[in-house]
């Protein structure tokens, strides 16, 4: 058995170095027997020896590990969520993306498929209220056809509470955190049916959370909520093996910041705005985890990020 052992890690070592960049006939062969190996045929062989060496050769090429996957971003058409989208599109994924303005999401839609992303449709859906988050999840089953990655970033912008009216406050509230957890609700349902042992749920959070900055005061109940379900849902999940992300980015130089976009574009080169891509890499970090492994919470900010 030990000769065994011996001559099968040197055949892994051999086509990790052959394969160091691999080609695109040879990519696809690695990604459909991952597939295998992660549970659609062959879910006796997870742990094994064979999947240890799917993941020794293939280490280069994360973002593969999207290829197939069934995945819902909402806030699609925003900075970050328009960035997730591109990269998960780019990755394989098939994607439903939503988000309030159909004129933004039919343009990204567009796009990605122009630039050879066929595996992507579009919702456009207000989820504040009920009847949106129920047609954005007719859309998941009749398109998707199911759903085992879930990233939720949809938000608004508030003021102070004491400039705000009941209806303002309360809408902030719904997109910000009763839209996150209705979402998750409906998602963890169908992951629970996928048959899957690597759903992921990502939330997209605050550091406004930490920092607690006057004015947003409203803002920051709402992503303090998303914070605690998001570490309380976690542990919930453990038995099932779905994982939850938190994602707590800084100020993200997006059309949600009072400025212009030269102005944002200004910020961004001086520190003190995130680009919406970076918080898209950090997700992307989550998202191509492999199953069992965690990214519980991830805090990314600019350097000169604002404290008061």
């Amino acid at each position: 058995m030990r000769a065994k052992a011996l001559n099968f890690d040197r055949f892994v070592l051999h086509l990790r170095q052959t394969l160091r960049v691999p080609s695109s006939f040879q990519l696809n062969c690695l990604i459909y027997v991952g597939e295998q190996l992660r549970g659609r045929i062959s879910p006796a062989l997870r742990g094994t020896r064979a999947e240890q060496a799917l993941w020794a050769i293939m280490p280069e090429v994360p973002t593969q590990m999207l290829a197939h996957r069934k995945i819902l971003v909402t806030g699609g058409s925003g900075g970050v969520g328009r960035a997730v989208a591109t990269r998960m599109a780019a990755g394989g994924a098939r994607l439903l993306v939503t988000d309030r303005i159909e004129g933004h999401l039919r343009e990204l839609v567009d796009e990605l498929k122009s630039n050879g992303s066929p595996q992507i449709a579009y919702v456009a859906a207000d989820l504040s209220n009920p009847q949106g988050i129920s047609e954005v999840f007719e859309r998941v089953d009749d398109w998707l056809g199911g759903l085992d990655l879930l990233v939720a970033c949809a938000g608004v912008g508030s003021g102070p509470l004491m400039e705000m009216d009941d209806a303002g406050w309360r809408s902030v509230l719904d997109t910000n955190l009763a839209s996150y957890v209705a979402c998750t609700r409906l998602a963890i349902d169908r992951m629970r049916r996928s048959g899957r042992d690597d759903c992921l749920v990502i939330l997209v959070g605050s550091i406004s959370v930490h920092i607690k900055a006057v004015g947003e005061s409203v803002y920051n109940a709402a992503k303090g909520g998303v914070a605690s379900f998001a570490e309380t849902l976690r542990k919930e999940m453990i038995p099932e093996k779905i994982r939850v992300t938190l994602i707590e980015p800084g100020a993200i130089g997006s059309a949600m910041q009072p400025f212009s976009p030269a102005q944002r574009s200004e910020m961004m080169r001086e520190h003190k705005l995130l680009p919406p891509e970076e918080v898209a890499e950090a997700i992307m970090f989550a998202a191509t985890r492999r199953p069992g492994v965690d990214v519980v919470t991830l805090r990314i900010e600019p350097l000169d990020q604002k404290i008061f």
